[in-house]
């Protein structure tokens, strides 16, 4: 993207290596492969059932629709191509909160779009959709996610102890929240 060229996103989400715009069907594809690379069960700790390509593309265009989450995908700015999602759902109007989700090309993960990605998304959604709070959960054992989490100041709340059932062992899983005014970045 060129200095004269506008970004096709609102102003509030770009950064300096990656912008964010709302997640297409196109997207689908490269989310479902990169997710399927990442050996799924160690990248979130919600029940995921094995959904090829059509079911992924159906849930997409439900979802979309929903007020209560959206994706966005992570576009690298120096090579205008799509290198993650991020994602809020479980948004919660009355307690003004919502879950967090980031998915990173595996390809594209020592590149540092996982910091800025997730500080987008998170001052647009304090910002412009005027939550108090952010949160996300994620197994012990998923270190590059606890110490991204951490780098941006989320606070470890809590231990679901032994709640994640992965590769023949039970593993504890860390709630992590931000509020508002906890962020100084």
């Amino acid at each position: 993207m060129g200095k004269d060229k506008p970004f096709p996103t609102q102003p509030s989400l770009v950064g300096k290596k990656v912008y964010l715009r709302a997640e297409t069907a196109d997207d689908v594809v490269n989310h479902h492969m990169w997710f399927l690379q990442s050996e799924p069960q160690s990248m979130t700790v919600h029940p995921l059932p094995f959904m090829n390509l059509a079911e992924v593309t159906e849930r997409f265009k439900k979802a979309e629709k929903s007020p209560y989450a959206q994706a966005f995908a992570v576009i690298s700015i120096k090579e205008n191509k799509p290198v993650g999602k991020v994602s809020f759902f479980n948004y919660n109007d009355v307690n003004r909160s919502a879950e967090l989700g980031i998915l990173i090309d595996p390809d594209e993960r020592k590149n540092d779009y996982a910091t800025e990605a997730l500080q987008i998304l998170i001052e647009y959604l304090f910002m412009y959709r005027n939550l108090n709070k952010v949160y996300a959960e994620t197994a012990e054992f998923n270190t590059g996610t606890i110490k991204l989490l951490e780098s941006l100041g989320f606070h470890r709340d809590g231990v679901l102890r032994q709640h994640h059932y992965f590769n023949g062992e039970y593993h504890n899983k860390f709630a992590y929240s931000l509020i508002r005014y906890e962020v100084d970045w």
